[in-house]
C-alpha cells in the first residue's frame, strides 16, 4: 500500500513539473514576435478561447472588398481575434494574378496584426502535377506527392510555388518593420481523399 502511494506522489510530482516548464517554439530562429505569439496562445489556452473566422475581412454576407468590415464586427462590434486567409491564389494562375494575390494577402495579414489579431494561413494549392485545382478524385492512380519531392519531375515547379509563399512571408511586416508571425496550415484536411495531397 505504501508503494502505491509513493508511485502516485512521484507521478503527481513529475506531472506537475512537466506543466510547470516554460513552453517555447522548437525553431531556434523564431523571431521575438513568433515567440510572443506562441507564449501568449499557450498562456491564454488554459482559461480563454480566441474566436476566429475564415476570410472574415475579405467577404461576408452580402458584401466584399471592404477591408475594415467583417460579419463578426457587424454583429459584436469588433473583428474576430483570429482571422484566416488562404494561399490558394499563389499557384495555378497567371503571374499577374499571383502578384495581385500576394499584395492582397500581405495587406490582409498586416491589417489583422496591426489590429492586434492573429492570422491563420490555410493552403489549398493547385496540383502542380496535373495543373488542376486542389480537389482531386484520383490520388491513387496518379499520386502527385512522388512527383514533387526531390528527384520528381514536378519538383522544380513545387519549389517555385514555395518561393512564392516565402516571398509573401518575408513581406508581411508590422508598423515597426518586424516580421509578422502567422499560423501556417498547409495541406489542409490532409487525411481527406478529396485533395491531391
Amino acid at each position: 500500500m505504501k508503494m502505491k502511494h509513493l508511485y502516485i506522489v512521484i507521478g503527481l510530482l513529475c506531472g506537475n513539473s512537466i506543466f510547470a516548464q516554460k513552453m517555447s517554439p522548437i525553431d531556434q530562429k523564431a523571431t521575438k514576435e513568433t515567440k510572443a505569439l506562441f507564449e501568449n496562445l499557450f498562456r491564454l489556452s488554459s482559461k480563454h478561447t480566441l474566436f476566429g473566422h475564415q476570410h472574415a475581412t475579405e467577404y461576408g454576407h452580402g458584401w466584399s472588398g471592404d477591408d475594415n468590415r467583417s460579419d463578426v464586427k457587424s454583429v459584436v462590434g469588433s473583428h474576430p481575434a483570429v482571422i484566416g486567409v488562404d494561399f490558394s491564389g499563389l499557384s495555378g494562375r497567371s503571374d499577374a494574378d499571383i502578384k495581385t494575390t500576394k499584395e492582397r494577402l500581405v495587406k490582409l495579414i498586416t491589417d489583422t496584426y496591426n489590429r492586434g489579431g492573429v492570422t491563420t494561413v490555410a493552403w489549398h494549392f493547385s496540383n502542380p502535377v496535373s495543373a488542376g485545382d486542389f480537389y482531386w478524385n484520383d490520388s491513387v492512380s496518379l499520386p502527385a506527392v512522388k512527383y514533387i519531392i526531390p528527384g520528381g519531375e514536378a519538383h522544380a515547379k513545387y519549389l517555385k510555388i514555395l518561393d512564392g509563399i516565402a516571398d509573401v512571408a518575408k513581406n508581411i511586416k508590422g508598423k515597426n518593420g518586424e516580421l509578422i508571425p502567422v499560423i501556417f496550415r498547409p495541406y489542409h484536411e490532409f487525411d481527406g481523399d478529396w485533395f491531391w495531397w
